[in-house]
């Protein structure tokens, strides 16, 4: 007798640049769908990603418009007015689901509430680190706290996290809970490996130190230091140039930074990229300068290829590079990542030990294991 398919529903707000939404399709490309059937519920029609998920999902959308979008989850968010907004998703999503995810905790999680008694089992994934990041500490106060507390957490039947550092930060705001699981995010080793053999158009001077950064320009990000630290590398009579792969809304004002420093030939923003990674892999030097982040796809990609990672001391980045011991790690200052990069631009000795040290940090992102974990998850047993 043929076994029954368990019936899964994803929920993600969009489908942007993002790690998230890179890691879920990832996940989605790797999934065992003679065990799954999986849908997949994109609030917001927006993202690059759309044409990379496998045909054995079925995709829902909801809304078309960004701004209706924010208008509902607002009004949700702020004043827990959501009939609309519930009707709208009932009538959308059909039939009754083993499990629902939130793939990326925040108000729309309470979408796996919408739907009630339609899926048996509530997930919510956080990506996020709540404590450090201040637009989350500040949100997640007063009567809002509470009642995500009361009406979403201490319903779900488990919260997972992408690293021990987001699961400590999450207990720091709204306690402990039940079942909560730490699964590292699936970066598609393999994958990262192929598509960095590909060709790019752009040249790299062998005669500077190439530095690469990669992530949504937004201000959690930090470049904005590192923008500074460049000026002071360059007053050094450093040689070097620095990529940054991405887009956001940030863009203009440090496009301005870049000229305003007179760092137009050694800062590029070459915004969003679809394959970053053979500009990775001809790279010297990865570099991080989040204030705050929960597993940082880029820097675990970085690691995969071997790159020496220069990384700020916060949450996500201090887990994977293991507190200095796989990574260099600084403080959140201009002057300080301007000393580590000068450091590692310096000592080719220092570059070949990290090189190697990524290397075998990235041994931890075995595909196949994190795979084994979701699917005990979703099948709801325990990992022995």
């Amino acid at each position: 007798m043929v076994s029954q398919k368990l019936k899964i529903l994803f929920i993600i707000p969009s489908l942007e640049e993002g790690g998230a939404e890179r890691v879920l399709v990832n996940l989605l490309k790797r999934f065992d769908y003679s065990r799954f059937r999986v849908d997949l519920f994109v609030v917001e029609k927006r993202g690059i990603y759309f044409d990379e998920l496998p045909s054995q999902v079925e995709v829902f959308t909801l809304f078309n418009n960004e701004f209706l979008c924010k208008i509902f989850n607002g009004l949700h968010v702020r004043f827990n007015f959501n009939f609309v907004y519930r009707w709208l998703t009932c009538r959308k999503i059909r039939g009754h689901y083993d499990a629902g995810i939130s793939f990326l905790d925040s108000g729309y999680t309470d979408i796996l509430f919408f739907l009630k008694s339609r899926i048996t089992r509530k997930v919510s994934w956080v990506h996020s680190s709540y404590q450090t990041y201040r637009n989350f500490e500040k949100f997640y106060t007063g009567a809002y706290k509470k009642r995500v507390i009361k009406h979403r957490y201490s319903k779900l039947d488990t919260i997972v996290f992408v690293s021990n550092d987001s699961k400590m930060e999450f207990e720091g705001i709204f306690g402990h809970f039940p079942s909560m699981k730490v699964i590292y995010n699936m970066i598609d080793a393999s994958g990262v490996r192929y598509k960095a053999e590909a060709p790019v158009s752009e040249s790299f001077d062998s005669n500077v130190t190439n530095i690469i950064a990669l992530g949504v320009l937004l201000p959690v990000k930090g470049y904005d230091k590192l923008i500074r630290a460049a000026r002071l590398l360059k007053d050094d009579g450093i040689r070097f140039r620095i990529r940054i792969l991405g887009n956001g809304d940030l863009e203009n004002e440090l496009r301005t930074l870049v000229k305003d420093l007179d760092l137009e030939n050694e800062v590029i923003l070459s915004g969003f990229i679809n394959n970053p990674f053979p500009y990775l892999k001809l790279s010297d030097i990865f570099v991080m300068t989040s204030v705050s982040e929960g597993l940082p796809t880029a820097l675990c990609e970085a690691m995969i290829l071997g790159l020496p990672a220069v990384v700020t001391d916060c949450s996500g980045c201090r887990e994977l590079v293991g507190s200095g011991q796989y990574g260099m790690m600084v403080k959140q200052s201009a002057v300080s990542i301007y000393r580590g990069l000068k450091e590692m631009i310096a000592m080719p000795e220092k570059q070949a030990y990290f090189r190697k040290k990524s290397l075998e940090r990235a041994e931890v992102f075995d595909d196949d294991a994190i795979l084994e974990q979701v699917y005990e998850l979703l099948e709801f047993k325990q990992a022995t």
